[in-house]
């Protein structure tokens, strides 16, 4: 796969990552919102849909990672970095790049929010059983 070729592709499949990340953020505030209700059932119902999201960002990163293995190892590493929001991409790098490190960074900040809420619903649901709560 021609370098250009890698970039784009995982650009379009960074799109797809931060829209599953961003459907599983939507779906956890739902959620928390549901509990707020003390509405259970409704919380069940959405934990159920968003396992098919998280499922999706499971098939994302794992086509990433084989997108990967087209670069050299040196790539890979600063590839890595953009893709988990570790660093910005460099002034003189391509359009690709430069996007695919914001989508990274915006993931990873999606990604903290929603732990924080998840934790919070965890501990409603599950109390001192919460995996939260556990030393």
């Amino acid at each position: 796969m021609a370098d250009q070729e890698l970039w784009t592709e995982l650009l379009k499949q960074m799109h797809r990552r931060y829209q599953a990340v961003d459907e599983v953020f939507r779906q956890t505030k739902e959620i928390a919102d549901a509990l707020s209700r003390d509405d259970r059932m409704a919380a069940q119902m959405l934990l159920g849909m968003r396992q098919e999201e998280l499922d999706r960002l499971t098939e994302s990163k794992e086509k990433i990672y084989l997108l990967l293995e087209c670069a050299d190892q040196q790539e890979r590493t600063e590839i890595l970095n953009l893709l988990e929001g570790k660093c910005k991409a460099s002034l003189e790098a391509s359009f690709e790049e430069k996007k695919i490190g914001e989508i990274g960074e915006n993931i990873r900040r999606n990604l903290e929010k929603i732990v924080a809420l998840d934790r919070m619903i965890s501990v409603k649901l599950a109390g001192k059983d919460s995996f939260y709560k556990q030393p």
